[in-house]
Formats: C-alpha cells, sequence, structure tokens
C-alpha cells in the first residue's frame, strides 16, 4: 500500500524511545534545515534526526513485556 499523506506531531516535553536498548529521553529542542530539508530533534540523549525513534507507550499496560504473557 502506498501512503499518499503523512503527518508528524512531535512537542518539546515529549517522551520518546531512542537507542537500541529503548531508553526513554525528553524531546528538547525541534529543528528544520531548510538547505537539506531535514528534521533533527534534540533529546536528553542527545541529538537525533526525525524518525529515528519510538513513540513512548502512553498507558501502564502499555509497558508490559509481551513475553510476559507467554511465561
Amino acid at each position: 500500500m502506498t501512503l499518499r499523506n503523512l503527518a508528524i506531531n512531535l512537542e518539546v516535553g515529549q517522551e520518546i524511545m531512542v537507542g537500541p536498548n529503548d531508553e526513554p529521553a525528553k524531546i528538547t529542542k525541534i529543528e528544520f534545515h531548510e538547505k537539506s530539508g531535514e528534521v533533527t530533534i534534540n533529546t536528553t540523549k542527545g541529538p537525533r534526526r526525525a524518525l529515528t525513534f519510538k513513540l513512548a507507550p502512553t498507558y501502564a499496560e502499555d509497558w508490559i513485556n509481551p513475553a510476559d504473557k507467554y511465561r
């Protein structure tokens, strides 16, 4: 399926998951570079390009390890 539209809402102070171990980090600044068209996000764990992170779960039950249901 081909996407025709994609909208992403990011806010300063929003918590996201970064790195290979999904460490929580807060967004501190969002920058748009006109020459390259790149969007970068500064976080408490360092700068990142947009779309190189995961959104943090919003509810407590989302923090449950998926493997726990098979134990």
